[in-house]
């Protein structure tokens, strides 16, 4: 998947600054950027600091690398000079405290009224931007807890 990178202009800067193309810092006005999404496996960890860490395997970086390349077609066809790319960013981790392992089908952890909705609940790998579904997991517990019915 791919998608545009429209974003605030100290990202730009803090983008090409990580790839050292200083000279690209100050462009964003010129800049066309395209965002390449993969769908990848569930894994990774969380770190004592709330940080996430996960190790790309070889097929999911190629499914990325693929993606660039198509990408960087596109903005050639578009007459775009000076094409890098960036490093791999996680958009959307998730899984962490999955439905039906550490949270019940309400979303309910082992803990009485305490819930959990984000992308952390999230079973298996999606491939695709989370929010509708999010938006569809909250307004699903908002009901729950409000007691109406479904």
């Amino acid at each position: 998947m791919m998608t545009d990178m429209a974003h605030p202009f100290a990202t730009t800067a803090m983008f090409a600054a990580g790839v050292f193309r200083y000279n690209k810092m100050f462009s964003r006005p010129n800049t066309l950027q395209i965002m390449v999404k993969a769908k990848d496996e569930l894994g990774g960890k969380l770190t004592d600091t709330g940080g996430v860490r996960k190790i790309l395997d070889k097929s999911e970086k190629q499914k990325l690398w693929r993606g660039y390349e198509r990408a960087k077609e596109i903005l050639k066809n578009a007459g775009a000079k000076n094409i890098f790319k960036t490093p791999y960013l996680a958009a959307h981790p998730g899984g962490t405290v999955k439905i039906g392992e550490l949270v019940d089908s309400n979303l309910m952890t082992q803990y009485d009224n305490l819930f959990v909705c984000d992308c952390s609940v999230m079973p298996e790998a999606w491939g695709l931007p989370p929010t509708t579904t999010i938006i569809g997991l909250g307004k699903r517990l908002a009901k729950h807890l409000s007691g109406e019915k479904k």
